[in-house]
């Protein structure tokens, strides 16, 4: 019979097309006009009613970017930051730990840049 084939084969034409477009969306966000992050961020990071406010300071030249986060109650999470965005994407250090990538939009830094904290903040105007 050839239903089994058929059905095998559209769901591994299914499964790439939506690889394919997974990754165009990826190469949108990495070819966008470099994120200007200049500036005082601020909001929350957290999950599940538990919050705590987090200020984070940039400067910028170019695609390299550095300043100082201060996640509260957290110093393990807070210090000087380095790092440089491509495109919306940032990606930021501390000293000994890599942040997770980071989505800028205009005036919004959103991600998880700690496994199992959420990140949100806004640029201060």
């Amino acid at each position: 019979m050839l239903k089994t084939p058929t059905i095998v084969l559209l769901a591994l034409l299914s499964v790439v097309a939506a690889g394919c477009a997974a990754r165009r969306a990826e190469i949108a966000e990495e070819s966008a006009p470099t994120a200007n992050l200049v500036g005082v961020w601020t909001g929350s990071a957290g999950t599940g009613g538990q919050f705590v406010p987090v200020t984070l300071t940039l400067t910028q030249s170019g695609t390299a970017v550095k300043g100082t986060i201060d996640v509260a109650g957290r110093p393990d999470y807070s210090g000087d930051v380095t790092g440089s965005v491509q495109g919306e994407l940032l990606k930021l250090a501390l000293q000994e730990t890599t942040l997770a990538e980071l989505r800028v939009k205009q005036d919004t830094i959103t991600g998880e840049p700690f496994p199992g904290l959420p990140l949100n903040l806004r640029r201060s105007r």
